[in-house]
């Protein structure tokens, strides 16, 4: 593997280079700059000299006084600071050595003008202008050199500058922009969730870094994905478990609470299961029965009891063992365990049911029939009597008196026939009532009417016959005596009380206080008492008789 360096290394490295670069620019222009200042003097104090120096010959011939001022002025720039430079060391020695020659050639200049030799000054005047000129030639020459060596670094600076950042643009794109684009192309694929994503070497230490993290995300991606994808599947298939045992065990459910626990819907039960768990065979044994099996039972089974709280009900029993879904089975058995202890209550209310029903027709017949019997007997031994005593007027009013008997008790016989009849066809109390009305409206042509406002459950099964009885009984009076077009029957809850009042616009009746030979009133007052409610007989707004039970609300029902 290749060495790596950092790349803010290579960066500081690079940013030095062009310091470099510009410094040594700079320093170069600088250089040339420093050293061309007072070339331009120089030039112009050695033309100078060379037109002072034909000045000095016009001033030697006419011998002026002004001549040595002159002189002094010739020096003075021959020996400035401009011109005396070109002894430096970085001046060129072709530049000292004109220098040089024009100051022994001014020596003897100023010493022929100070004689005044004229004619010798004006021989040697065009020898020493040429060496001026030719002094001056050399520092134009030096001052364009150092210009073109200004020129060149100038250009050299920027060609390098330019070479600099060509090889800049390729290198960053090379080492940097390429690599960068394949991260971006390997972090735009892992957001796609393609994990496929190889690391490209680098030379620079911080994006090996970064590749080899992308790879290394990438990698745990791919395996955290596939990871989550086996999840999900095993998840999905557990759901898919899950539905089918709701499914099954719902579809047990509802068929355990609509067609109860006959041995065909436990058979079809077991086979479902069998077929469910793909199992050999199944068994149920429920407490004090005989075993119920379907398919090969051998082997060692898994079980589950069947419990209602802590009763134990029975066991169910799965062949071969390895295929059961325990946790299936058990809801199973609890299903079957619920099922069993609601059909063995429902059983155990049925027999209770009958027996309050047996109760509830011996008082009925001893309520009714009974004190007619009795009443009948009475008359019977007042016939006796009469027969032995010979009365014939005593005997003939027994017998009517026990005609009336014999009907009023075949009356109530079959009235008492038709209301246990109304119990069992209609459960309900206001079910029972349109019953008992669309049954005496056949009787008669007046006109029956039910206004029921009653909530549910009210009333006692006991309290339920009572009222029936008494509403019945009131309705046939107002058939029979009171000739009434119209009859109303209205339940009713009236503050704290259940009202159900029956009346009629019929001719009205009488109703002593101690009735006498009225045994239908009594019948009915002593219902009412047996509901818990007190009976009232009085005129009614429609113009007949008001028959009016109230009883408490939610009462309990009274035993005796």
């Amino acid at each position: 593997m290749s060495r790596t360096t950092r790349l803010t290394t290579s960066v500081i490295h690079a940013m030095l280079l062009v310091m470099l670069l510009f410094s040594l620019q700079g320093g170069v222009s600088l250089i040339a700059a420093l050293y061309s200042i007072g070339d331009a003097q120089a030039i112009n104090d050695s033309g100078s000299l060379r037109m002072r120096s034909y000045q000095l010959l016009f001033l030697a011939n006419s011998e002026a006084r002004d001549l040595q001022q002159k002189l002094d002025e010739f020096e003075t720039i021959l020996y400035s600071p401009a011109l005396a430079r070109s002894d430096a060391w970085y001046m060129p020695k072709d530049s000292a050595y004109h220098y040089h020659r024009v100051q022994e050639r001014w020596k003897l200049m100023k010493t022929y003008a100070q004689e005044g030799n004229s004619r010798r000054y004006v021989k040697e005047v065009r020898g020493f202008v040429d060496e001026i000129d030719a002094f001056v030639d050399s520092l134009e020459k030096f001052s364009a050199r150092k210009l073109k060596i200004l020129i060149f670094s100038l250009i050299l600076g920027m060609a390098m500058m330019g070479a600099l950042t060509i090889y800049a643009l390729f290198y960053v794109r090379r080492q940097f922009v390429q690599p960068l684009q394949k991260l971006e192309r390997g972090a735009e694929a892992i957001a796609a969730r393609d994990f496929s994503f190889t690391p490209q070497p680098s030379r620079y230490q911080e994006l090996n870094t970064l590749s080899q993290t992308l790879a290394s995300t990438a990698s745990d991606l791919d395996t955290l994905y596939q990871q989550l994808e086996s999840k999900v599947v095993s998840q999905d298939l557990a759901l898919r478990q899950a539905h089918e045992r709701l499914t099954f065990l719902y579809d047990a459910a509802q068929t355990l609470s609509s067609t109860g626990l006959e041995t065909s819907v436990l058979q079809r039960l077991m086979a479902a299961l069998k077929a469910h768990l793909n199992a050999e065979g199944v068994c149920l044994q429920l407490q004090g029965e005989r075993p119920l099996c379907l398919g090969c039972n051998n082997g060692t089974p898994a079980s589950a009891s069947l419990t209602e709280g802590s009763e134990s009900l029975g066991e169910i029993r799965l062949y071969p063992a390895e295929r059961a879904d325990q946790d299936l089975l058990n809801n199973f058995a609890l299903l079957l365990g619920r099922s069993v202890r609601q059909h063995r209550d429902a059983l155990m209310q049925e027999r209770l049911g009958l027996m309050e029903e047996r109760a509830v027709i011996a008082r009925e017949l001893h309520d009714s029939l009974g004190q007619l019997l009795a009443y009948m007997k009475i008359q019977l031994t007042l016939l006796n009597r009469a027969t032995q005593a010979g009365r014939p007027e005593g005997i003939e009013e027994a017998r009517q008196a026990l005609k009336e008997s014999v009907d009023s008790a075949y009356r109530q016989l079959r009235e008492l026939l038709a209301t246990f009849r109304l119990k069992v066809e209609a459960p309900d109390l206001p079910s029972a009532l349109e019953c008992i009305l669309a049954e005496l409206e056949e009787r008669s042509d007046a006109e029956l009417t039910l206004d029921y406002r009653l909530p549910p459950m009210t009333l006692s099964a006991t309290q339920q016959v009572h009222l029936l009885q008494l509403i019945r009984e009131a309705v046939m009076n107002a058939i029979k005596h009171a000739q009434a077009s119209h009859i109303r029957l209205r339940c009713a809850i009236e503050a704290d009380q259940l009202v159900a009042t029956v009346e009629d616009d019929g001719v009205g009746m009488t109703t002593p206080e101690n009735p006498q030979n009225h045994f239908g009133l009594n019948i009915m007052q002593e219902r009412a008492r047996q509901m818990g409610g007190t009976l009232r007989i009085d005129a009614s707004p429609m113009g007949g008789v008001r028959v009016q039970v109230s009883i408490l609300n939610h009462v309990e029902e009274p035993h005796g």
